[in-house]
């Protein structure tokens, strides 16, 4: 007995099933067309994702923006998520320096930077960003020490995050964990040892850091490069 006489004798048309293939087909690549035409419009129109900045006292937010509609696809294309949810927080940092930051605002960049690194938790600038974002709000909140950890353990010889992870690290008292402070010791080595255009930002940490940041910076250049520990303290080497 044919394949159609077999359909027929368990009460289905061929031509319904061939029917309902081409339609299972259609919509397929409609569905994948639209999300490729989506997708390459995002690109398209989205804003290039900003450099971190090296220098975090000169951090700016990009001019551009990325269209509202672009949200539709960020489920999609993480990267994508990633940048906008940067952009957000780097727009926040900001702000920071010319107005008090609402809560609405500082939230909404939380917000963002958690989501993409739902979907993306090995990006340290995100983890960074965050870390800034919960220094600005209460610089004794556990959940910095732990964004700082994890920037650290996602990109631990990045040289570009480098100055801006031992600044937020010797801001304040975030050192006071122990593992933090191996972390931030590492970097100081490398931006020591190996980064020598990174040395004036060991300085500038210097400068801004709290006692117990000072005290860090201090232990920790006399043990790596002791010849540096006068020009860390702002003193004409001998």
């Amino acid at each position: 007995m044919s394949g159609a006489g077999r359909l027929r004798i368990f009460g289905e048309n061929p031509m319904n099933s061939l029917n309902n293939f081409r339609i299972a087909l259609v919509v397929s690549a409609l569905l994948i067309g639209a999300y490729t035409a989506a997708s390459v419009l995002a690109e398209m129109s989205a804003s290039n994702r900003p450099g971190f900045p090296s220098d975090p006292t000169k951090i700016v937010s990009p001019v551009s923006k990325m269209p509202n509609w672009i949200e539709a696809v960020l489920a999609f294309r993480s990267d994508l998520e990633g940048n906008r949810a940067l952009i957000v927080a780097l727009q926040a940092l900001q702000s920071y320096k010319t107005a008090p930051v609402t809560d609405q605002v500082a939230q909404k960049a939380q917000a963002a930077l958690k989501q993409a690194l739902s979907n993306a938790p090995y990006n340290s600038e995100l983890w960074l960003a965050l870390a800034l974002l919960r220094t600005e709000r209460d610089p004794r909140d556990p959940a910095l020490v732990e964004a700082l950890k994890m920037s650290y353990f996602t990109a631990p010889n990045d040289p570009q995050l480098m100055p801006v992870r031992l600044d937020t690290a010797t801001l304040f008292d975030a050192l006071s964990d122990a593992d933090l402070k191996e972390l931030a010791r590492g970097d100081l080595r490398l931006m020591l040892t190996r980064q020598a255009d990174l040395k004036p930002a060991v300085t500038s940490a210097y400068r801004r850091a709290s006692s117990l940041g000072r005290n860090f910076l201090e232990e920790s250049v006399q043990s790596i490069d002791p010849a540096f520990t006068p020009i860390l303290r702002g003193q004409k080497p001998t």
